[in-house]
């Protein structure tokens, strides 16, 4: 018997076209999985080389704000230098770093007997990049009064400590030491902790059971603790308004 006309046509062609379609499906996804693959192993390979990804981002992100950082211009009639003040409200990294201690020469260049007063508000930041402050401040001829004002952490605090002149904490500060050195046991470790902590032990009395200042530990000290364990050498009173006029 012949079929009616208008019958389906043969499945064949039906067939190919899905075995294609089945095919470019394979192929995008093996496509999908190498691309995967490929950013797994290179975001093994960038954490393997940090130890914490939070540093490696702030590294990153420290560098992009270098790169485009131009060198600070300093003039005696900008009124903060005229005051012979100095802020350091940021993170400490390698500009800050160079921004406060281009001020800090700069000032002793212009008067080596006046003190210069470093304000200090910062969350911390990178310990070299403290020690070349703390480096800076201890190797000119003026003294640097220091004020911790807001939050003074981590290698703030640090620097707080080593001024060479007065060190103030505003009643309100709040401030922390931070035992964040690296207890691997390497040798680059090893001396960094030393480091940290002799500046440590030479410019406060902290309590010996701190030490070593190892296992990220935070220790927060408000003006009066600061005082007690000889971060600080005064604690200044806040001004505040009595309330509106009657």
């Amino acid at each position: 018997m012949t079929e009616p006309a208008g019958a389906a046509a043969p499945s064949a062609p039906v067939s190919l076209l899905a075995k294609a379609a089945l095919l470019l499906a394979l192929l995008v996804a093996l496509l999908l999985a190498a691309e995967i693959g490929v950013l797994l192993w290179v975001a093994s390979s960038y954490t393997r080389s940090a130890p914490k990804i939070g540093d490696a981002l702030s590294n990153f992100i420290d560098a992009q704000i270098d790169a485009g950082y131009q060198d600070p211009v300093l003039s005696p009639s900008e009124p903060l230098l005229r005051e012979r003040k100095i802020l350091l409200f940021q993170d400490v990294n390698a500009r800050t770093a160079k921004d406060v201690s281009a001020r800090l020469m700069y000032l002793d260049s212009l008067d080596p007997k006046a003190p210069i007063d470093l304000y200090i508000s910062t969350q911390g930041g990178w310990t070299d990049n403290a020690f070349t402050i703390i480096d800076t401040l201890r190797t000119i001829r003026a003294p640097v009064n220091a004020w911790a004002v807001g939050g003074c952490y981590s290698a703030g605090a640090l620097i707080l400590a080593s001024a060479t002149g007065r060190r103030y904490a505003t009643e309100d500060a709040m401030l922390m030491i931070h035992a964040s050195m690296d207890d691997s046991g390497e040798e680059d470790a090893r001396m960094d902790r030393e480091r940290y902590e002799a500046a440590w032990k030479s410019t406060t009395s902290i309590p010996a059971a701190w030490y070593p200042l190892t296992g990220d530990v935070e220790h927060y000290l408000a003006p009066k603790e600061a005082l007690r364990y000889h971060l600080v050498d005064e604690i200044v009173p806040v001004w505040r308004r009595a309330g509106p006029p009657r």
